[in-house]
């Protein structure tokens, strides 16, 4: 009697065990089924450019004195075919011994300059452009623009004019006398021919 009750309350406890596990478990899945899902935010991404702007078109260089360029329309018939530039300076360009050549070239730059005054004028930079029209004869303008050493961002402007031309042409312009004294040597530069008030064509310096 006393084993047969022993076995029943062993069976009542395993059961009630049982049953207390259950509702343990039923407990923690409710639990987990009323923690609310929270909603999905994207991380926030910092921008990695550390303040850089999207680039932008250089704007084109006005010449000093006039509030907008000319526009450019290329003919074919009008072409640049070669610059030639010359620093007529014996400081800054002073030519080398045993070069006959290069000691010839500022001799005739200088030819019949006598007086220091004279030599003087005629120190600064030469631009010798050799350009050619195809097509029928037409008034042009060869322009060119420069920067200077103190002059800095500041365009100035030189032309020559020509009137009913064709064929082949040799246009020398100079900067040079005061103008080379005030700015200083040209550091940049762009030669165009002008018909019409459009650029037809042109040539820049590699940092123009």
């Amino acid at each position: 009697m006393t084993r047969r009750l022993v076995g029943i309350k062993y069976v009542l406890m395993r059961k009630l065990l049982i049953l207390a596990l259950f509702g343990l478990l039923g407990s923690a899945l409710q639990s987990e089924e009323s923690t609310p899902v929270p909603s999905f935010r994207p991380a926030k991404v910092e921008p990695t450019t550390q303040g850089a702007e999207t680039p932008q078109e250089k704007a084109a260089i006005v010449p000093d004195g006039m509030k907008s360029d000319l526009p450019f329309e290329k003919d074919g018939n009008v072409s640049l075919n070669k610059i030639y530039t010359y620093l007529n300076d014996p400081i800054r360009n002073k030519p080398p011994v045993g070069n006959a050549m290069m000691q010839y070239e500022p001799s005739y730059w200088n030819h019949g300059a006598i007086l220091a005054k004279d030599r003087k004028d005629r120190q600064g930079n030469i631009f010798v452009i050799n350009w050619q029209n195809d097509g029928e004869p037409s008034d042009f303008t060869v322009r060119l623009d420069y920067r200077q050493a103190m002059t800095r961002e500041r365009v100035m402007t030189k032309t020559q004019e020509y009137k009913n031309f064709d064929g082949f042409e040799k246009t020398v312009i100079k900067v040079a006398g005061d103008d080379y004294v005030r700015g200083g040597v040209v550091n940049s530069w762009r030669i165009s021919i002008v018909r019409d008030g459009k650029i037809v064509a042109q040539e820049k310096s590699f940092i123009w």
